[in-house]
């Protein structure tokens, strides 16, 4: 491990969806600048192979199974992070489900899992952390968003409507932080991540088959996408900004993508 790793190894990271995608990729680049990490996710086996990648190139990380549907599930891995590596210093809520389809045709339970996974599970991972952040008086919080939460697509009006919900949620926590700030002097960030077309498993979970094969040929015809890693530097570039500064929304596109 670099001297520059040991630096940052004071507190911990939380990531929820850690076992693939953005939070997988996130994990592992904030693990490589030496701050321990708690990988979360609803499958155990795909967080022992990050854990594993991270452990492999020097740097530390737990595998903590946890459906952030679950508060109390949230809660449980929260503490277990605590417990294992210390104070959460970084929470990254990258959980996130797209099973996108026609408001005519879909399934509800598709609306549910969307609205649980996407704004609950959001929810409840900052419901975890906040208190122990609030006590040690610092901390950053970064949410997942998506140009979803800024731009309707074709049959993603309950996925955008969850995008745009957690726009709200990082803005409203924001502000209420800010106005602790001037009773408790808490230094604690928060930050809006909002992605465009990233190459991550989520568009082959669409169940609808029509929308799956749109979002497909989009991606595909589009003239390069992200990849997790860019969204993931994204990240790491925002939580090292000097303390006074608070980078609070960052949209990242491919630069092929107009809206």
């Amino acid at each position: 491990m670099t001297e520059s790793m040991k630096e940052n190894s004071s507190g911990c990271v939380l990531v929820t969806g850690a076992g693939s995608g953005i939070g997988a990729a996130t994990a592992a680049t904030l693990a490589a600048s030496g701050r321990p990490v708690a990988l979360t996710g609803r499958r155990l086996e795909p967080l022992n192979g990050v854990m594993a990648a991270i452990t492999e190139a020097g740097g530390h990380a737990l595998s903590i199974p946890c459906d952030a549907r679950d508060q109390s599930q949230m809660q449980d891995a929260a503490q277990h992070a605590i417990a294992t590596f210390g104070p959460v210093d970084i929470l990254v809520a990258a959980a996130g489900v797209m099973p996108v389809g026609p408001m005519c045709s879909a399934d509800p339970e598709d609306w549910r899992d969307m609205l649980e996974t996407n704004i609950l599970g959001v929810l409840h991972a900052v419901h975890a952390v906040l208190p122990n952040m609030l006590e040690q008086g610092t901390g950053h919080i970064v949410l997942l968003g998506s140009v979803a939460g800024r731009t309707l697509f074709p049959d993603a009006t309950v996925y955008c409507a969850t995008k745009s919900a957690v726009h709200v949620i990082a803005e409203g926590l924001r502000g209420e932080l800010t106005r602790r700030r001037r009773e408790d002097g808490n230094r604690i960030r928060v930050t809006l991540i909002a992605p465009g077309a990233v190459d991550t498993p989520l568009p082959h979970t669409i169940s609808d088959p029509q929308s799956r094969a749109a979002t497909t040929a989009w991606y595909e015809h589009m003239d390069g996408i992200l990849v997790p890693e860019d969204v993931a530097e994204t990240i790491k570039w925002a939580i090292e900004a000097p303390e006074h500064v608070s980078v609070n929304e960052v949209v990242v596109r491919p630069s092929a993508m107009i809206r």
